[in-house]
């Protein structure tokens, strides 16, 4: 059972179904057939966490990783957007961008105060690499808090960034996209698995990494990503490059093939 978010019609969630359906067909000859379901309920990350144990309502899901959810549930350390995810880019009150275009060090960036969820994993990885991060409980409650003024910038994944500059911008007609630095940092999602469903987890890894042999999980991540990274302009940015202290030990940081580069 997979959990609702894969129900969402927005780009990392329709991307990540995809890639899903993909590696669980190349796996069937060994694994035979598959039924794939999907969660009525939405839930925040905790709840989801602890229905994952469970494994009644939910069994699968693709999360951006920490160290919590590697401990309490069973992680398939092949990163699902290549890696994406850790490259950030700010929404923020449009008539500011003149300020943001000022900022050229990484240290300089750090003083300016950032939004955040409070059960996020890059929340944590931005308080430990110094900066000023206030914390809200929801992405609705966030962007509020951004249109008061509470911070001045909200780095979001980058189809995160599109989808919510769309969403929120009739309630805020200043909301806009930063346009001139990325933020990034180690920040890999993955599809965990509920414990004790070693056969999911193992054939999940084993289509996978069929789908990275053969060039298909290549072609699938830029069918999908190739518009949202043209349209963030990232190869164009600053890119401020973090460390992720929060990072297990066992991530796959040295398979260069896990991951992308837009320098590159």
């Amino acid at each position: 059972m997979l959990d609702y978010n894969f129900s969402r019609n927005d780009t990392r969630d329709r991307y990540t179904l995809h890639l899903l359906t993909a590696a669980l067909d190349a796996s069937s000859t060994r694994f035979g057939p598959y039924l794939l379901r999907t969660a009525t309920l939405g839930m925040e990350r905790d709840r989801l966490l602890r229905e994952m144990i469970k494994g009644e309502l939910v069994n699968l899901s693709a999360q951006i990783t920490s160290l919590e959810w590697e401990r309490d549930l069973t992680p398939v350390r092949i990163p699902v957007d290549k890696g994406l995810a850790g490259y950030r880019i700010s929404l923020i009150d449009g008539r500011r961008q003149a300020e943001f275009s000022a900022v050229r060090t990484l240290e300089h960036l750090k003083r300016i105060p950032l939004g955040a969820g409070r059960q996020w994993s890059s929340s944590t990885a931005f308080q430990r690499a110094g900066f000023s991060v206030v914390v809200g409980n929801t992405t609705a409650g966030l962007h509020s808090m951004l249109a008061a003024g509470r911070f001045p910038h909200f780095p979001r994944g980058m189809e995160e960034a599109l989808y919510e500059r769309d969403q929120y911008i009739h309630a805020f007609p200043a909301l806009a996209l930063e346009e001139s630095f990325a933020i990034h940092m180690p920040l890999p999602r993955y599809f965990f698995v509920t414990p004790g469903q070693a056969r999911l987890a193992e054939r999940l890894e084993y289509g996978l990494h069929l789908l990275l042999a053969d060039g298909r999980f290549d072609r699938i991540f830029h069918d999908f990503y190739d518009s949202v990274i043209e349209q963030t302009g990232l190869r164009k940015r600053r890119v401020f490059r973090l460390d992720n202290p929060t990072l297990s030990p066992q991530t796959p940081l040295g398979h260069k093939a896990y991951w992308y580069d837009p320098l590159e």
